[in-house]
Order: structure tokens, then C-alpha cells, then sequence
């Protein structure tokens, strides 16, 4: 535990957290942005915050978002790293902050274990998908007025692409049942004139070169050319998941953005940004 108010960091965690920067900058101003766009700021009155995928807490300015959010609700499968993330903030911070340790696939080892053995149905995959939405949702309430998705569905879906295999025959059912158990939580939990924000990186310069875009041209040019040219991680392929999120509204694209994490490999991130209406359903 950290006394006193003292936030220390290992060697590996300030590197770690320098890396993250830029992309925190980038992630944290939109998450900003978006509590300006709210029914609750509209009627002037505490916001709260729902961040899927939290991890440590390296995406995200937990000190500026205390500022613009009464209450910050911090969600990962790794509650030991959301417990080291609640722990380094500065004492006025963490009274704000709530943990929730959940596993926002809803895939459990064993069922996946199972389905390695015996390929599923569809039918099994969607009732698998619709029972995971129904206990996420419960376990972590709401409704909140912002809920951003920070980075994590490509990560779960590279989990379970290595659970299953690469070659498993019901793996692009799996992972597509993934996206929309995933878009799911994030529109069901936000309240009704509240934003939705998925970010996700959509591929990395281990399998693209990625640069900064030339005259004339923005990096939304860069996303849809990573598109089209089918290299980009298909959990993340923007145009899918603008069209799972348009069942509901309209998304919108913000300018994507380039940061360089560990390892040395640079990675392209959007975010898409969905107001829901004031008469939305949770």
C-alpha cells in the first residue's frame, strides 16, 4: 500500500507509463470531450465514467478525468493491476474511483477448453454470447454517462484466437459473437444522452508501416487504407464495428492517431464516438 499520498512507481511502470503519453493524451481528451456532449452536463449536474479495460490504468489521466467525473468506474479481468492503479493516485483522487475485477469477454477458460474439444454451434456461440451480456451488465450496473472502451477488444480477442487456435472452425463465429457481447456492454451501460467511446488500436507496424500520412492527406486516410488493404486486426476493422454500433445511432470517427508502446512497435488507434439518445433504452 502507498501512505501519505505518495504515488511511487517501478522502473518498469514510469517507463511504461512515459511510453503511454501521447496515446493517454489523445484517449484521455476524447474521454474528456465526451462528458462535455451529456444530458448530465447539459443539466449541469456529476457525471460518471465507466472505463472497459482499465488494466493499470496507463491509457487513461485518472487526475484529469476526477475532474470532469464525480465517480470513475475502472473495469478489468487483472483486479491486482486495478488495485495498483486505485493505489498510486493522489489521495483526493481515489475517493472517486471504483474497481470492479470482470472478465468483459464472458468467455471462461472452461467453455473455451470445451469448445477447442467440440466445435460449437452458431446457435451455441450466440446463447453463449447473449448469457455472458446478461451477467456483465449485472455485475456492473449503471447506467453511466460515459462508458469508453479503452483499448481491450483486441486484446480479448488475440486471448481467445490463442485459446482456440488459429485454424479452429468455429473461431470467426467466436470472435465475432466477442465484438458484439463487447459493443453490447458498451451501449448497455450507457445512460440514456450519454456517450458511448470504443477506441481500439486497428493494427500495429509489426504487420503494417505505419508513418505519419503525407501532405494531403489525414490519418483517417492511413485507417481506411489499413482497411483495405486487410492487414488490420478484424476484432478492430472500424467498418464493422461502426455498423454493430449503428443499431443504435450514428457513430462518429474522430481523427485516428499514431503512439509508440513497447517493444518499440507503433500502433494506429481511432476511437468512435456514439451519442445516445435522451429516449434510449439501457
Amino acid at each position: 500500500m502507498h501512505e501519505h499520498g505518495e504515488h511511487p512507481l517501478s522502473t518498469r511502470a514510469e517507463r511504461d507509463w512515459g511510453l503511454y503519453a501521447a496515446h493517454r493524451a489523445r484517449l484521455t481528451d476524447a474521454i474528456v470531450e465526451a462528458s462535455r456532449l451529456t444530458a448530465a452536463a447539459a443539466a449541469k449536474r456529476p457525471a460518471t465514467l465507466c472505463v472497459l479495460g482499465a488494466g493499470s490504468c496507463n491509457d487513461i489521466d485518472l487526475e484529469r478525468l476526477a475532474e470532469a467525473f464525480a465517480e470513475i468506474h475502472l473495469v478489468d479481468i487483472d483486479g491486482t493491476a486495478l488495485a495498483r492503479a486505485v493505489a498510486r493516485q493522489p489521495e483526493a483522487v481515489r475517493p472517486r474511483l471504483r474497481r470492479h475485477a470482470v472478465d468483459l469477454s464472458g468467455l471462461p477458460a472452461r467453455r473455451l477448453g470445451r469448445w477447442k474439444r467440440v466445435v460449437p454451434s452458431g446457435a451455441d456461440v450466440e446463447s453463449a454470447a447473449a448469457a455472458a451480456l446478461d451477467a456483465i451488465l449485472t455485475k456492473l450496473g449503471g447506467p453511466y454517462d460515459v462508458v469508453a472502451s479503452t483499448c481491450v477488444l483486441t486484446q480479448m480477442a488475440f486471448a481467445l484466437r490463442e485459446a482456440l487456435g488459429e485454424r479452429h472452425p468455429a473461431l470467426e463465429t467466436a470472435r465475432f459473437g466477442l465484438m458484439r457481447t463487447h459493443l453490447s456492454t458498451l451501449v448497455g451501460l450507457t445512460a440514456p444522452g450519454g456517450v458511448a467511446l470504443f477506441a481500439s488500436d486497428a493494427v500495429s507496424s509489426t504487420t503494417y508501416a505505419l508513418e505519419e500520412p503525407p501532405p494531403g492527406q489525414t490519418m483517417t486516410d492511413v485507417l481506411h487504407a489499413v482497411v483495405s488493404s486487410g492487414r488490420g486486426y478484424f476484432a478492430a476493422n472500424p467498418e464493422i464495428v461502426a455498423g454493430l454500433m449503428a443499431e443504435v445511432g450514428t457513430p462518429e470517427l474522430l481523427d485516428p492517431w499514431l503512439w509508440t508502446g513497447p517493444l518499440d512497435r507503433t500502433y494506429l488507434v481511432y476511437a468512435l464516438r456514439l451519442r445516445l439518445p435522451i429516449d434510449a433504452e439501457g
